[in-house]
């Protein structure tokens, strides 16, 4: 990004988040601390205390995670912004969905004007909010390493990779602070076995590596207002890395005990390893009195990786819903929500309310006592994590749009979820989701009078994108 590139990106910010949001208070004193957390491709299935597959319920081992929703609230409706982590992460960044989002597939790139794009992104926000602002992991913002770029996107403090791929090794032999790339001797190629997947205390192993500097930044900011974003790579892994597809991990925590194949063993462990380092946060907010000020969310970027399926036989990453990762089926979007906010959001407690990641925005602007502007595609659900349901505004209808296996358009409205291939060239599928959670049954023609309106939400969600790659047969002209 160029010196003139950055000064044009400032100007459009400062004007972009006045446009926004105006403040309807000075920050409160009451004001929660936020940390989001953001796994990278956990399908809801492996997640037990969602209790939708019983090999994950009785093999994966989630003590912490089973404590958050045991004293938290469970989102029963929560999706991911896309279909796959680039797009995905680019609603969570922007508040944009899919029609509207300057990211769209995996595949294709971003032309460069489009990237960082020139409205406010979440750290922006954030910080317009009152928030001192730190991000971990897998940012996948795209672009170069470079400090003007992390420090316009709205970062105080940064540790991790802004690219997309270079962040999918768990013993990278370095990472990005502040836009300072720092080389991590322990984790050279020469020192460590690369052809072994078990590491032990060998190596740095990333996922630890964040929770230490994230537990330093909590300590170093009890003071004021924080958020944190903790874009953890875990489970994802990196399948072209042989054997083992890049599964490494520092112990088996006992799965090979249990029957399993190398590759379970290998993932099931790295799940439990996450699930300790959410733990030690969340130790971290309690001795310093500040679990009662803080909101901590937990959720993953889309449906569980297709390739996990020719790899086990023993779970099923996606529970009852169909597909997987890369597709706008409930399996490739419908992610685990966990949020914790202890003596605000009831203990055990559940919620129907429908929330997607571009809700993360408007959610942090309403706590820091900004009203979001209809720039916004999300709601905040602060509401809801408040306890107080009958405040919470709710929305007619979701929408997304993605373009790899396929240029796909899926809309939820009420109980109804519309799906459509290549625009105007396809028919719109229907199905019934209050009865049909597989999407096994197509109703489309029971039911014209919901898919014409379906048609009408696809055709009026949808923005032009200069890549012709990302534009609809019929829509774009």
């Amino acid at each position: 990004m160029t010196h003139t590139n950055c000064q044009f990106r400032a100007a459009c910010l400062l004007f972009g988040l006045a446009f926004l949001m105006c403040r309807v208070g000075g920050v409160s004193a009451d004001q929660p601390n936020v940390i989001y957390i953001n796994t990278d491709d956990w399908g809801i299935g492996k997640v037990p205390p969602y209790k939708l597959d019983d090999a994950s319920m009785k093999i994966i081992k989630t003590p912490n995670l089973d404590k958050l929703a045991a004293g938290g609230m469970r989102f029963t409706r929560a999706y991911a912004g896309n279909a796959v982590c680039g797009p995905s992460r680019c609603s969570l960044l922007t508040g944009k969905h899919g029609g509207h989002a300057a990211w769209r597939a995996n595949h294709g790139g971003i032309p460069i004007p489009q990237w960082p794009p020139t409205y406010p992104m979440l750290g922006e926000v954030a910080r317009q909010a009152g928030y001192t602002t730190a991000g971990f992991g897998k940012l996948s913002m795209g672009g170069a390493h470079k400090p003007e770029t992390i420090t316009l996107t709205g970062w105080d403090y940064w540790l991790g990779y802004l690219g997309h791929v270079d962040c999918r090794s768990f013993y990278n032999t370095y990472i990005w602070e502040n836009g300072v790339k720092k080389m991590i001797p322990e984790n050279d190629r020469k020192k460590i076995r690369q052809h072994v997947p078990v590491l032990g205390e060998h190596g740095v192993f990333s996922d630890d590596l964040y929770t230490d500097k994230i537990i330093d930044f909590i300590a170093e900011n009890k003071e004021q207002p924080f958020f944190v974003y903790f874009a953890s790579t875990v489970p994802h892994g990196d399948a072209s890395t042989i054997p083992f597809h890049g599964l490494w991990t520092p112990s088996l925590e006992g799965y090979d005990k249990l029957g399993l194949t190398k590759l379970e063993q290998l993932y099931a462990a790295l799940m439990t390893r996450h699930d300790r380092n959410v733990g030690r946060i969340v130790q971290a907010l309690e001795k310093l009195n500040l679990d009662k000020k803080t909101i901590v969310i937990w959720t993953s970027d889309n449906g569980d990786e297709d390739s996990y399926y020719e790899r086990t036989e023993t779970w099923d990453g996606n529970g009852p819903f169909r597909m997987y990762k890369r597709y706008l089926y409930e399996g490739g979007i419908r992610v685990p929500l966990i949020a914790s906010w202890p003596g605000t959001i009831p203990a055990g407690s559940t919620t129907d309310q429908w929330t997607t990641q571009y809700d993360l925005m408007p959610t942090l602007a309403e706590a820091g006592g900004l009203l979001a502007s209809s720039e916004m595609d999300g709601i905040s659900i602060l509401p809801t994590l408040r306890n107080e349901p009958e405040k919470q505004v709710d929305r007619e209808h979701l929408y997304w749009e993605f373009y790899e296996r396929a240029k796909q358009q899926a809309v939820h409205l009420g109980k109804w979820k519309g799906y459509r291939l290549n625009g105007l060239n396809g028919n719109i599928e229907l199905y019934d989701l209050s009865t049909d959670i597989a999407e096994a049954h197509d109703v489309a023609d029971s039911h014209p009078e919901v898919v014409k309106r379906i048609a009408q939400i696809m055709r009026d969600e949808h923005e032009t994108h200069p890549l012709k790659q990302w534009q609809l047969p019929g829509l774009d002209q």
